[in-house]
């Protein structure tokens, strides 16, 4: 055997610690939960439908036919937002995404969307399932947060000049 048949022998583990490293479920859950919160602070539709799972529910019965209504409404009332993640604690095992979010925002409804963020100080719990034999197949399943309040008669799609709330 030659210098370089030794090489590529010594150069598998590396490849694979490299695989596993990238296919974690943790680091491709990381990936997909800063990707969501991208695409709802640029409000881009086509970006979080391929976020967000079919059978999406929530406790303000939205689901994910709602979402590109919701980004609507959001470009109206924040034409600028931008939502951090704050000490996210990340269960790769069983697709759960615990944080407290920071939202900040610029537009008509600043103020609004300000006085909602403090209520995001309690921690969100983000639900995401994937396919099995997809580890990069994150798609948010729920998002819960009990602080949050959402009026009763808003419904996504249907903000005209004043919000609702």
């Amino acid at each position: 055997m030659t210098r370089r048949h030794f090489f590529l022998i010594a150069l598998i583990p590396f490849l694979i610690f490299g695989i596993w490293h990238f296919l974690s479920p943790t680091r491709q859950l990381k990936s997909c939960q800063r990707r969501l919160l991208e695409a709802i602070s640029q409000k881009d539709a086509a970006a979080c439908a391929r976020l967000i799972h079919p059978e999406y529910t929530d406790p303000w019965n939205f689901t994910a036919a709602d979402w590109p209504d919701i980004l609507l409404d959001l470009r109206k009332l924040s034409p600028i937002l931008e939502i951090n993640l704050m000490n996210p604690v990340f269960d790769g095992s069983n697709g759960v995404v615990d944080t407290r979010l920071q939202v900040k925002s610029m537009g008509p409804a600043s103020e609004i969307i300000a006085a909602r963020g403090v209520e995001l100080q309690e921690t969100s719990r983000f639900l995401w399932k994937r396919e099995p034999w997809r580890p990069w197949s994150w798609r948010l399943v729920s998002l819960q947060n009990p602080a949050l309040e959402i009026p009763a008669g808003y419904r996504p799609g249907r903000i005209g000049g004043d919000p609702p709330f």
